[in-house]
C-alpha cells in the first residue's frame, strides 16, 4: 500500500483517504507513523504526532454524525521549509466547513469538563503541539469535483512538527513569515540543495501549481500567462487573487493581504494558501475567521478588496492587463 512517504520525500503532498468509520483514527495513526519514521523524526516527536493525528481523525467521525458527508476524510502530509527549518505538516480534512458545537476554537482551547467523555481532542493537540496548530477552509484533494463541479469543500485542521533530518541543509532561505506568521504560510528556502528536485523554471513551477489547483476544482476560472524571456509566469485564479512565479520564488497576491513568497520547494504550501484564500475570500466573501482564531492561522485580512474578474484570453504571453502588476522582488 502506498503510504505517501515517497511523495512527501519528493516535496509533493502525500494525500490518503481515511475510512469514514471507527477505524479512521487507527488508519491515520499507522500512516502517520510510517511517514514520520521514514523522514527520521525524533521518536518522541513521532509519538506526539501519532497521538495528535489520532485525535484529529477521530473528530471527523463527530462531523459525520451531525450531517451527511459528501466524501471521506483525508490525511495530507507534506514538508515545508528546508534544512534545519524543515517541518512535517499534517492536515486532516473533512467536509464539515464549520464545527460540531458551532464554536470556532480560539487561541486558548477551552478545557472539557472533568467528567466529559469527549471534547478533549483539540485540547490534546494544543498541548502536544505547544500551540502550533490551526484550521482553515479548504477543498478535498482526492474526492474529485462535487455535484456542482467546483470541488468538495470543507476544512482542514493541521499541526506541524520539526523534521530537520528530512531535508538536507540548504543555503539562504527567504526571511520572515508567510501569509499567516510562522505557520502554514511560512516562507521556504529560495535556493540551496535542501529542497530536492525542484522546478528549474517559472513555467515548470506554475505547471505544478496549476495542476494542483485544477484537481481541486479551481480550473474553470483560472487564466495563465507566461513570459519565458523573463522566466516569469502568472496564474490569475480570480480577480485580485493570483500567483506569480519568477526567479525561484512563488508569490501569492490576495485582497487585503501583503504579498508573500516561498521558494519552489514549497509549492504544496503555496497551493494550500491559494485554496484557503479562494474559499475564505471568494466563496464566502468574509474575513478568514477560522484560521485567525489560532496561533498560526491563515489570512489576516484587512479588507476584502476588489473581487471583479480579470477577463481576457488564455494566450501564453503576458497580456497588457498584467503589465502594471509588477511582480515582487525575488531576492
Amino acid at each position: 500500500m502506498d503510504d505517501g512517504l515517497r511523495r512527501v520525500q519528493s516535496r509533493a503532498c502525500g494525500a490518503l483517504v481515511l475510512p469514514g468509520d471507527p477505524t479512521c483514527a487507527g488508519v491515520a495513526r499507522r500512516l502517520f507513523r510510517r511517514v514520520a519514521t521514514g523522514l527520521a523524526l525524533e521518536p518522541e516527536t513521532v509519538d506526539d504526532g501519532v497521538t495528535m493525528v489520532s485525535e484529529l481523525a477521530a473528530n471527523t467521525l463527530h462531523a459525520g454524525q451531525e450531517q451527511p458527508v459528501s466524501a471521506n476524510p483525508e490525511l495530507w502530509l507534506y514538508l515545508r521549509g528546508s534544512g534545519p527549518r524543515a517541518e512535517l505538516v499534517c492536515k486532516v480534512f473533512d467536509t464539515l466547513t464549520g464545527w460540531v458545537r458551532g464554536n470556532v476554537p480560539g487561541r486558548t482551547v477551552r478545557r472539557a469538563p472533568i467528567d466529559a467523555m469527549s471534547g478533549r481532542g483539540l485540547e490534546v493537540v494544543h498541548e502536544l503541539s505547544t500551540g502550533y496548530w490551526g484550521h482553515h477552509l479548504s477543498r478535498a484533494r482526492l474526492s474529485g469535483a462535487g455535484l456542482d463541479g467546483t470541488g468538495v469543500d470543507g476544512k482542514a485542521v493541521w499541526f506541524a512538527l520539526p523534521a530537520p533530518a528530512a531535508d538536507a541543509p540548504g543555503e539562504a532561505g527567504l526571511s520572515g513569515a508567510g501569509l499567516s506568521g510562522p505557520g502554514p504560510g511560512g516562507a521556504g528556502a529560495l535556493s540551496g540543495s535542501g529542497c530536492g528536485a525542484r522546478p528549474a523554471t517559472a513555467a515548470e513551477a506554475m505547471t505544478e501549481l496549476e495542476k494542483d489547483l485544477g484537481t481541486r476544482g479551481l480550473d474553470a476560472a483560472m487564466v495563465r500567462a507566461d513570459d519565458p524571456g523573463a522566466n516569469m509566469a502568472v496564474l490569475s485564479i480570480v480577480g485580485g487573487l493570483a500567483v506569480w512565479c519568477r526567479g525561484g520564488a512563488a508569490c501569492l497576491r490576495a485582497p487585503g493581504v501583503p504579498v508573500q513568497q516561498w521558494g519552489y520547494c514549497d509549492l504544496v504550501e503555496v497551493g494550500e494558501q491559494a485554496v484557503q484564500a479562494y474559499e475564505s475570500i471568494v466563496v464566502r466573501a468574509e474575513p478568514f475567521r477560522l484560521a485567525n482564531a489560532t496561533r498560526a492561522g491563515g489570512l489576516a485580512l484587512g479588507g476584502l478588496g476588489g473581487l471583479g474578474g480579470l477577463g481576457g484570453d488564455r494566450r501564453r504571453r503576458v497580456p497588457a492587463r498584467f503589465m502594471h502588476l509588477k511582480p515582487p522582488r525575488s531576492g
